[in-house]
């Protein structure tokens, strides 16, 4: 039987090995077989289009419009291919550039793209200067839309390969075209003409953010900071978009031993900053303006006491404790960050970065105390930093340091923390002392506000 088992093993150990040599050799080998396909799908499409007069080279949708389809799906050889032309305008800085050079449009590249999976690997790119039969010519009617795309996080630079989709309804443009290593691309032809606000661009690429541009207030309700592009034929006409890599991000919230706390309902906003709200200095108070987050969400802790927004823009975050949480009090945050918000626990992200915002939280039925130091200064700022010491004559003795949002919170360990009256101390520096007392009721969270004047 021992025997006749091992027999069996090895039989299957031999039979799945060949199975999975014998399916990688022919998924190869199909690969192999539609690459070829591509191939000659590609030469062929270029061979068309280098049959075609010069001034008819275009695509539909196109920067330079012709009768080439910018996008088709064709069986060939069983295969199913999809082929995308892409017809550009090259300025060639040899014989200068615009506005010396009045005939900017040099030269046009063609590029035919054959895919036959989703696996971005997985295609054949065929590319091909058509120059003109004489001198270049100029067009008066054709203008000029500069793309840059860049980061804004420290050490940003272009952003290469990001991909640009622009459409404009007025002029029949529907185009996707790249940046180069400098993160820019220049989109010239007869379909990008006079049109103020009406170029939308989105750019996508892996591990990055999406930006799209926005309609100008009051189509969009605020003013957005990236607002659709307009060209003016005569002159170049720029738009720079920030586009960053995107970072993890969750919120954690646990009691005062870092335990976990589940079910907890917060809204949390930040991220990318998309534009401002609209100012009102006429109303009584005046409304000032205020920033637009790509998130604006309200969300709940799971089981685990954590809630994880997976990959995220690059910004600051702001965490509040929902209006329905009436039996937790909030404590501090454990990413201590500088923000110019006081008074609301936040966190800075950049790119690549892997964060957690660990909010404590203590529930207001158990004997506890809560002191918050700010300053006597207009509206109250927290001061961060400051000394707290809690004691009595029964040997408590214990001093906290003010966190981010100039909270200290008692007890700071499982032993048990009496009710009574404790003598508090509270130093910091710039500021004159405080001394007071406090009397903490059992089973119940003590809140204590002290304010500092300055020395």
């Amino acid at each position: 039987m021992i025997e006749a088992m091992t027999v069996l093993f090895i039989f299957c150990i031999i039979t799945i090995t060949f199975y999975e040599v014998l399916n990688y050799g022919l998924s190869v080998s199909v690969d192999a077989k539609k690459r070829l396909g591509a191939v000659a799908l590609a030469n062929e499409k270029m061979e068309i289009i280098r049959n075609i007069k010069y001034e008819n080279i275009g695509t539909v949708e196109g920067a330079v419009s012709g009768n080439i389809l910018d996008d088709q799906d064709v069986m060939e050889n069983a295969g199913q291919y999809h082929v995308n032309t892409l017809v550009e305008y090259v300025q060639d800085p040899l014989d200068g550039v615009y506005p010396a050079d009045i005939a900017f449009e040099d030269y046009k590249k063609v590029t035919v793209t054959v895919t036959w999976s989703e696996d971005p690997n997985k295609q054949v790119k065929l590319v091909s200067r058509f120059v003109p039969a004489g001198l270049e010519v100029a067009n008066p009617g054709d203008g000029i839309l500069l793309v840059n795309v860049f980061s804004d996080q420290p050490g940003g630079s272009g952003i290469a390969n990001s991909k640009v989709d622009v459409v404009n309804s007025e002029t029949g443009l529907n185009t996707t075209v790249y940046t180069d290593s400098t993160g820019s691309v220049a989109l010239m032809g007869n379909r990008i003409k006079n049109s103020i606000q009406k170029y939308e661009i989105s750019l996508s690429k892996s591990d990055y953010e999406s930006v799209n541009t926005m309609p100008p207030y009051p189509t969009t309700t605020y003013d957005p900071i990236n607002v659709h592009a307009s060209v003016v034929v005569g002159s170049i006409n720029v738009i720079n978009i920030i586009q960053n890599k995107l970072a993890d991000f969750k919120v954690a919230t646990v009691d005062y031993l870092d335990q976990p706390i589940a079910d907890i309902d917060f809204h949390l906003e930040g991220g990318k900053i998309l534009g401002n709200t609209r100012a009102d200095d006429l109303a009584d108070p005046p409304v000032l303006s205020e920033p637009v987050y790509n998130i604006n969400t309200d969300e709940q802790t799971g089981s685990n006491g954590e809630k994880d927004f997976g990959s995220v823009s690059p910004g600051q975050f702001f965490f509040t404790l929902s209006d329905s949480m009436t039996d937790y009090e909030l404590v501090d945050m454990l990413v201590n960050q500088p923000t110019d918000y006081v008074s609301v626990p936040s966190v800075s992200l950049f790119s690549d970065d892997d964060k957690t915002l660990k909010i404590r939280l203590a529930k207001k039925d158990e004997t506890s105390l809560l002191v918050k130091v700010v300053s006597s200064l207009t509206d109250n700022p927290p001061i961060t930093g400051a000394s707290v010491k809690l004691s009595n004559g029964d040997g408590y003795d214990v001093t906290v340091t003010a966190s981010a949002i100039g909270t200290a919170f008692f007890p700071v360990t499982a032993d048990v923390f009496a009710a009574g009256t404790y003598d508090l101390k509270i130093t910091a520096e710039g500021f004159l002392d405080s001394n007071t007392q406090v009397t903490v009721n059992a089973d119940e969270l003590k809140t204590e506000t002290i304010t500092l004047t300055s020395n």
